[in-house]
């Protein structure tokens, strides 16, 4: 059943599960106003594909439509505006990451200062121990922005 549903959109969309999937995740990148555009587009596309496809159930065409739809603005977009909104995507992880480190920052801390351990160290343990993979210069590049300006306050 599920691998019919899969074929049916396939075949309507012409693109492989992969590239259908790249699509919703460039939907889930852009901005506000470019998904009210997509979605505008999908609701024009739906019609045209229940008229083309009557026999499909209608939760394949409104993907497949909204699948279309994200391909027809991507087209629209040139290489710098993709690549701007694949940056904005990876910026926001960093700041997860960086706000996760921050609720740590006391285990940071304790491992820099009396465990005399180095970023890096730092960094292997968050991954050991916390399942967090983050770079040790974004940990170091933390310390400088906190520890500095506690220093510089108390001086």
């Amino acid at each position: 059943m599920n691998n019919s549903k899969s074929t049916a959109c396939e075949t309507i969309t012409k693109l492989n599960q992969e590239c259908q999937n790249q699509r919703l995740r460039l939907f889930a990148k852009v901005d506000i106003s470019t998904k009210i555009k997509i979605l505008a587009l999908q609701k024009q596309l739906f019609h045209k594909l229940k008229n083309a496809h009557s026999d499909v159930d209608n939760t394949i065409l409104t993907l497949s439509s909204l699948i279309l739809a994200v391909n027809s603005v991507e087209k629209e977009f040139d290489d710098v505006n993709l690549k701007a909104i694949k940056l904005r995507a990876k910026n926001s992880k960093t700041k997860v990451k960086r706000q996760k480190v921050l609720g740590y920052w006391a285990i940071v801390r304790t491992l820099k200062l009396e465990q005399n351990m180095s970023f890096r160290d730092i960094a292997t343990y968050f991954a050991k121990y916390h399942r967090l993979e983050i770079s040790y210069s974004t940990i170091h590049a933390l310390w400088i922005e906190l520890e500095n300006n506690i220093q510089t306050k108390e001086n």
